[in-house]
């Protein structure tokens, strides 16, 4: 009976790494570790943001716009997302670390729309919302990519750049057989955000150089502006992993290193921190090169409000963990709700002068202004 038991576990256990997405080390602790809590985290991870919407809404353009540098909000009719377990939302809710699990991408800072009332859920799509009801292809609740409502969030855990281009294909095939929109004509808002699984795992993975991910990254790219029409994406410039660091703790510590031991390497530090700015000014000199901005179709936007994102701090300078799940990596609904708000903060931002790091935390949520009432591209940006 007990080889029985065993049995059944490991089978458990293989099963469970394999739909999860994230390695075998991190499955074990949630495992043996189900019901525990973070000891830093003293506020539940639902207790949200509140920072007002007070934006004067424009009607929905009679005509769709002819140009991707012409857009405004309320012309965006349908919305996607490429990335990892931080577009997928892992663990926002999670109040112990079995939660950790759950791909809450219904509150999803770039996809989630579960309640689209902004009042209670600040997300990318429930901003968009208030310009556009009819906006198309936000998550509705939790579950995998492939799930009824995960919508076009296309973001899987565990994954690096390498899987962006088989996501990319599968978004395109997604959007191609979905009746309710339409596909040729109708302007899509597409988010990526992808580079800390690289980060995490480039000192035990030697495929995973800047070098790699800058390639991975402009053939994706390249593929959405040839088969995606009407399109504007946002790429999200990668964050710096060794942020985590500042996040102490035990359950922190523990979580940590079985996913992003790189990240804590004191011996890996300086490789990691000269491959993350690597990644980020490569991917800015990629978009500012100016070779997505030869048509009026599509465009590329680089969003580099996580590029020298620390942890916030509250205040007394201590560091706030309401902003993240209980492995100290990814975020609380919290976090989500910052990230969406720098997101749409950048949107509204003309290139050169984007926030690289979280400052709206206790500010209105921005609003388009009259006299630039679109969302910023390099091309009308000048």
């Amino acid at each position: 009976m007990v080889a029985l038991s065993l049995t059944i576990l490991t089978c458990f256990k293989v099963a469970f790494v394999f739909s999860s997405g994230f390695n075998k080390e991190y499955i074990d602790y949630i495992l043996k570790n189900p019901w525990q809590r973070n000891e830093k985290i003293t506020t539940q991870s639902s207790d949200g943001m509140k920072n007002s919407f007070n934006c004067n809404i424009s009607p929905i353009s009679k005509q769709r716009p002819t140009s991707v540098h012409a857009l405004r909000p309320q012309d965006i009719e349908v919305i996607a997302a490429l990335g990892d377990s931080l577009t997928a939302a892992n663990g926002a809710k999670a109040t112990n670390i079995l939660g950790l699990i759950e791909e809450c991408r219904g509150v999803s800072w770039s996809m989630g729309s579960e309640n689209p009332d902004i009042r209670k859920s600040i997300t990318l799509p429930n901003i968009l919302k208030k310009f556009n009801p009819n906006l198309y292809g936000a998550s509705t609740g939790s579950g995998s990519y492939t799930s009824n409502k995960a919508g076009f969030n296309m973001g899987q855990p565990g994954k690096t750049s390498n899987a962006m281009m088989s996501q990319a294909k599968e978004l395109i095939l997604k959007m191609k057989a979905t009746p309710e929109i339409n596909f040729n004509e109708a302007w899509k808002l597409v988010t990526i955000f992808v580079g800390g699984n690289d980060l995490c795992l480039a000192c035990e993975n030697t495929k995973l150089t800047a070098e790699n991910y800058l390639n991975k990254i402009r053939k994706v790219l390249d593929h959405l502006k040839l088969n995606l029409p009407k399109t504007l994406v946002n790429l999200v410039v990668s964050l710096d992993v060794t942020v985590i660091d500042d996040l102490s703790g035990t359950t922190c510590r523990n979580m940590q290193k079985t996913f992003c031991e790189c990240g804590l390497s004191s011996g890996f530090r300086s490789s990691l921190i000269n491959m993350t700015r690597t990644i980020q000014k490569g991917t800015e000199d990629l978009i500012n090169s100016g070779i997505f901005d030869t048509s009026d179709d599509f465009t590329v936007v680089a969003q580099p409000f996580m590029k020298n994102m620390g942890v916030p701090k509250k205040e007394d300078g201590s560091a706030d963990y309401s902003f993240f799940a209980p492995d100290c990596f990814h975020f609380s609904t919290k976090g989500h709700e910052a990230s969406a708000i720098e997101l749409w903060s950048n949107m509204l931002t003309p290139v050169g002068q984007k926030s690289d790091k979280w400052i709206n935390l206790d500010k209105p949520i921005p609003c388009p202004q009259e006299s630039s009432p679109y969302i910023f591209t390099n091309v009308n940006s000048k």
